[in-house]
């Protein structure tokens, strides 16, 4: 693969010139107003609150603050300002978080994700519910590397805790409203305030619509957005040592289903998918140069087609979650964590993205979840510690079916008629308990070490029923039982009150799953658990009187039995499976925070990695070593804002990169799975009134129209791929009231 080599040098320049720019035009003013960038914020990625600079883990954390001022409105928005994440999205019914090169880019429903999604304290584990808006946020936090011991199963990579603002005991609220292309309707609002003495409660509600980012010349838009979420959360505090917060929530989406971009492929001497070059006849039978076998060629524009099912999307998700502090006597305290969460989602779409009824896929989802934690914490002169038990039920009834025509479209033929017709419904039960404690030991004023250990026990039960017109119907029951150590040791060194180094060792899994085939012969096949070993060190400094913040980490990853998903497009159907192979990985991240002069805000990141899939067995039989997939060997982030003064208010500026070098979407990386290098800005101005009680912002996200895929997935063995790009150039007009 070729990559864009200039286009890290215009990123470059024009941060350079940004900064310049902005730095001359500060001199001339006189607005004092602090950091957005460098307000200190606490976490709790060692489950207890910290200020983000004194934990020895790589974090990118953002507060709800700087969420709302940025302008940030999901979880792709904060990819984009943190090395090394990538948000991987073919559609709302299935989001996919990957760190590291670390992810789960297979799409199937009942799978659960190497990188763990927490909501306020609870793990999410369906894949199909982390998609849900981002509202009312009081903070997020992206933790990169295993997070094995204090945060348990499915953390192999790391994981992103969204944190919801809290009820506050004095009244207070927002309203903001977005206008813009596309029909883009987006409305978010809260109420909080206290309730009683001792009770405090918040109502957050969001709307998000639009009329489709997809066009479809035979009909309605693809790719449109009718959204409902809502909130409502309790905190009681019964004595002075007892917190209590329950929090309700529930969610809908009603929209059409997706389409992609139409590619015509072949598969090449490797048996690979490659695209029919657009002056050529690759099927010599009349049907014209670049054609699929059916004679389609869709245009070049990428956010344009021909769609004969417009499919749906509908999903209620609902949940309660119940966060119980005590604190006891001798410095002790006990957490309890109580979560459920349910979810119901219905999918379809047109899969072969093309005017013709040749390939369609449909799934459904009923799923269940059910999770316990208790935790102690307590310390001493020198010493903190915690140690706890989890328990976790996830039950899922999972159906998925695809109907396809095998005759090509000409005279003579079955026109439209499906010949063949292949499914699964399958029901799911996954039980998980663990024990696990973590300590810190000030070994000097200056050095601490942390010890933490934790004892996983995974079990699932599969009740599988495939079907198949062609070879009938095929019932099985399988289990599968694994059982983890995962341990972290650690040194922190803390020179001066400003600087942080640290140093260790960490071992996590992900646990074993089963992979649900639909049509003959993909039926249930089981991949084991895999284990990662990761080696990281890094750094944490301020300077420059606290205008200025320096974080730096690097890191070597050991995988044992590596969950790779794998494509084999040969045959009528395509062959999905994951299979279990070893691999490494060394990368680093640098974050660079400035503030060069008052009311000047500057971000810079990067991220470097070289990874090494083991042994990957290719359709035509050879064996040879690749790379993760969605592994990019450098990103690049920059942000830059200024805020002056203007009449009786404010008015600010912001204007941010992202560049992705050249990657694969899967470990075969066949020359469909190869994504070139791209970049991606976004511009903003906002103006706020004097006492910041109303603003408006005018914002154009991806500026340049920068066209890349999100996703793909190569079918040649059906003469297709499924490509999902990027949403184009959007942009509007957004109003804030605060009260």
């Amino acid at each position: 693969m070729e990559a864009k080599s200039e286009t890290p040098k215009i990123l470059f320049i024009v941060a350079v010139l940004a900064v310049a720019m902005t730095t001359v035009m500060a001199s001339k003013s006189v607005w004092s107003a602090e950091s957005i960038m460098l307000e200190e914020i606490v976490v709790t990625a060692n489950k207890r609150e910290q200020n983000v600079q004194d934990v020895g883990t790589s974090i990118t954390a953002f507060s709800g603050a700087q969420v709302r001022e940025l302008g940030y409105t999901n979880t792709i928005d904060i990819a984009q300002q943190t090395p090394a994440l990538n948000i991987i999205q073919m559609h709302p019914s299935v989001t996919t978080v990957n760190i590291r090169g670390i992810s789960q880019n297979e799409f199937a429903d009942h799978l659960e994700g190497p990188i763990a999604m927490i909501s306020d304290n609870a793990y999410v584990s369906s894949m199909g519910a982390a998609g849900v808006q981002m509202f009312d946020v009081g903070r997020v936090e992206v933790l990169r590397g295993p997070q094995g011991t204090l945060f348990g199963r499915n953390a192999t990579g790391g994981l992103i805790h969204y944190v919801s603002a809290a009820p506050t005991e004095e009244f207070e609220g927002y309203f903001s409203a977005t206008f813009g292309n596309y029909g883009t309707k987006r409305s978010e609002g809260a109420v909080s305030g206290g309730l009683s003495k001792n009770l405090q409660g918040r109502l957050s509600v969001s709307i998000d619509q639009n009329d489709g980012t997809l066009e479809n010349l035979a009909g309605n838009d693809l790719r449109d957005t009718d959204a409902l979420a809502i909130r409502a959360q309790l905190a009681w505090q019964p004595s002075d040592a007892l917190d209590i917060t329950l929090k309700l929530h529930h969610a809908e989406d009603d929209s059409r289903g997706n389409g992609y971009q139409h590619d015509a492929t072949f598969q090449n001497d490797q048996l690979l998918g490659e695209r029919i070059p657009n002056d050529i006849d690759f099927w010599g039978y009349g049907m014209g140069p670049g054609t699929d076998f059916n004679g389609y060629r869709d245009d070049s524009d990428v956010w344009t087609g021909q769609y004969d099912d417009e499919g749906f999307f509908k999903r209620e998700i609902s949940g309660a979650t119940v966060n119980l502090t005590w604190d006891m006597a001798n410095g002790v305290s006990l957490t309890s964590v109580t979560d459920y969460l349910t979810m119901d989602k219905d999918y379809r779409e047109d899969a072969d993205s093309s005017p013709y009824p040749f390939f369609h896929y449909e799934s459904t989802q009923e799923f269940d979840q059910l999770s316990q934690e208790l935790r102690l914490n307590g310390s001493g002169d020198d010493f903190q510690w915690q140690a706890g038990i989890y328990y976790l039920n996830i039950d899922t009834d999972v159906g998925a079916v695809f109907d396809l025509d095998l005759f090509t479209f000409g005279e003579g033929t079955d026109f439209g008629q499906v010949v063949n017709i292949g499914g699964q419904q399958s029901t799911v039960e996954t039980n998980s308990w663990a024990v696990f404690a973590q300590g810190e030991w000030e070994l000097t004023e200056a050095v601490t070490a942390i010890i933490g250990v934790r004892y996983s026990d995974d079990e699932r039960d599969v009740d599988y029923l495939g079907s198949d017109n062609f070879y009938g119907d095929v019932l099985t029951t399988e289990t599968g039982a694994w059982d983890n150590f995962s341990y972290k040791a650690q040194l922190d060194w803390r020179p001066t009150d400003n600087t942080l180094y640290f140093a260790g060792i960490t071992r996590t899994h992900k646990a074993g799953n089963f992979r649900l085939g639909i049509g003959y012969p993909n039926l249930v096949t089981e991949h084991d658990e895999e284990i990662l070993t990761s080696f990281e060190s890094g750094m944490k400094t301020e300077f420059n009187d606290g205008k200025a913040r320096l974080n730096a980490n690097l890191f070597y990853y050991d995988y044992e039995d590596y969950q790779a998903f794998v494509v084999d497009p040969t045959g009528t159907i395509a062959s999905l499976d994951i299979i279990n192979v070893d691999a490494t990985a060394t990368g680093a991240e640098v974050e660079l925070t400035l503030v060069p002069t008052d009311g000047l805000d500057v971000l810079l990141g990067a991220s470097w990695m070289d990874s090494e899939v083991k042994d990957i067995g290719y359709p035509d039989g050879t064996v040879a070593d690749s790379e993760l997939p969605f592994a990019p060997g450098i990103t690049l982030n920059s942000l830059v804002r200024y805020q002056w003064d203007m009449g009786e208010g404010s008015m600010s500026a912001q204007i941010d990169f992202n560049y992705v070098d050249d990657f694969c979407f899967s470990v075969l990386c066949a020359p469909l799975d190869q994504e070139k290098s791209y970049l991606v800005g976004n511009a903003r101005v906002k103006y706020s009134s004097a006492n910041n009680n109303w603003s408006i912002t005018a914002f154009v996200n991806n500026f340049t129209e920068e066209e890349y895929r999100m996703y793909s997935i190569d079918l040649s063995g059906l003469g297709l791929a499924n490509d999902t790009y990027s949403l184009p150039r959007m942009y509007g007009i957004t109003l804030d009231v605060n009260f």
